[in-house]
């Protein structure tokens, strides 16, 4: 059977999971396939924050501070914690951030991992 990609959307870590656990396991609990179960595996060790705040996060990064939604997409997937780690994900925007835009963006990743 052919399938075909009727959209595409980039999301977070932690939406992928909620999508592949809803769709996923919801039709066939006891799937075996490898790809799939290690996909899951890997989805809840490195998901930082529920899908809701990531969705959230994301959206906040991209209005409070002009980030494309790919990097805001990639911060909410590591999480930095240092200024140094959000630099390196900052290097692809094309503009500089201040000090300040850093720790704003540290203080809103830390506050959210959080609560």
């Amino acid at each position: 059977m052919v399938k075909r990609i009727i959209n595409s959307e980039d999301i977070s870590m932690a939406e992928a999971l909620r999508i592949l656990e809803d769709k996923l396991i919801s039709i066939n609990p006891g799937i075996t396939d490898d790809v799939v179960n290690n996909t899951l595996n890997y989805l809840r060790k490195f998901s930082r924050i529920s899908p809701d705040k990531a969705k959230d996060l994301i959206s906040e990064l991209m209005k409070r501070f002009g980030l494309a939604k790919l990097t805001a997409i990639q911060i909410v997937n590591l999480m930095p914690q240092t200024t140094d780690e959000l630099r390196i994900l900052l290097g692809t925007e094309k503009r500089e951030f201040s000090d300040k835009e850093i720790e704003d963006i540290l203080n809103l990743l830390k506050s959210t991992k959080e609560s």
